[in-house]
């Protein structure tokens, strides 16, 4: 779409979008908010660059987009002073023990997953540690018409905890992240099931809403029609041609929308990368 008060490069044609002059840190007209809404819509990523925002900004202009999801929900880190801010703090002798080598969708795992995420780039190496998207109505608009007339209306288990075992995860199992309250949570808990492909609530487009780190099952199929049925479609979520891949620079924000979308950070530095996460409530997928 045209806009008026903002301006948007988009950076592939499946999703992204870089957005420059404007100031997250200064006033933002409803004009503006409302036109950076829309290119969330019209992107599912957006980038802001060259923002130098204090923890108050960035959970306020969170907050503009809707509820902010409750802290105790997340296992990350956290800011002592803004409980709301999720620290993402890795080098070489402290790697990311949740993303490494899985594509996610934030909270997926939960009846109400994230309606989206906003990630501030405090500190980036000088190389690698790149985030790619995909775009899960572009791969669902990617399939040929039997397959989406047969994945409609399909329903998949999502367990939050499937990878969390000695095999994809052992050293998480001997420390303290799995603490008897976390131990104790995980007994009580179920996977929540969400439709295969899923309507935005906001622009009615259908999109793929799958992910290998956490769909573990479809209801109604064999184990073994249900995990072929699953493979492919992770497989066809990475295609590139789905994909928008960032290389951050410092004092990026990044917003995006987890109702369609996916996304797989990479672990390729070994120097310090610091990005503080605040994540936005949402509701049951439709």
């Amino acid at each position: 779409m045209n806009y008026e008060s903002i301006s948007v490069e988009n950076m592939a044609p499946a999703c992204g979008g870089i957005i420059e002059g404007i100031d997250l840190a200064g006033e933002i007209t409803n004009q503006q908010f409302d036109e950076i809404h829309q290119a969330l819509l019209d992107r599912t990523v957006i980038v802001f660059r060259d923002q130098y925002l204090s923890e108050e900004q960035h959970i306020s202009f969170s907050r503009r987009f809707a509820e902010i999801q409750p802290a105790a929900v997340s296992g990350f880190e956290k800011n002592e002073n803004f409980p709301e801010i999720d620290i993402l703090e890795y080098d070489a002798e402290i790697p990311p023990h949740v993303t490494s080598e899985l594509w996610h969708t934030d909270f997926v795992g939960r009846e109400r997953p994230s309606m989206g995420t906003t990630l501030y780039a405090r500190d980036i190496p000088p190389e690698g540690g790149d985030t790619i998207w995909v775009s899960g109505i572009s791969a669902y608009e990617g399939l040929s018409v039997r397959m989406k007339t047969y994945i409609d209306g399909l329903l998949a288990y999502n367990d939050a905890y499937k990878n969390y075992n000695e095999q994809m995860r052992p050293e998480l199992v001997k420390q303290d992240y799995q603490s008897h309250l976390q131990k104790r949570e995980r007994l009580g808990y179920s996977p929540a099931l969400h439709p295969v492909v899923r309507t935005h609530p906001e622009t009615g487009k259908k999109g793929l809403f799958v992910n290998e780190s956490m769909t573990s099952s479809v209801k109604g199929l064999s184990r073994r029609e249900s995990d072929y049925l699953l493979h492919y479609l992770f497989d066809h979520l990475r295609t590139p041609e789905f994909q928008y891949r960032h290389k951050w620079r410092t004092n990026d924000f990044a917003v995006w929308d987890n109702r369609v979308s996916l996304h797989y950070a990479q672990f390729d530095y070994t120097e310090h990368r610091l990005m503080h996460r605040v994540v936005i409530k949402g509701d049951i997928p439709a």
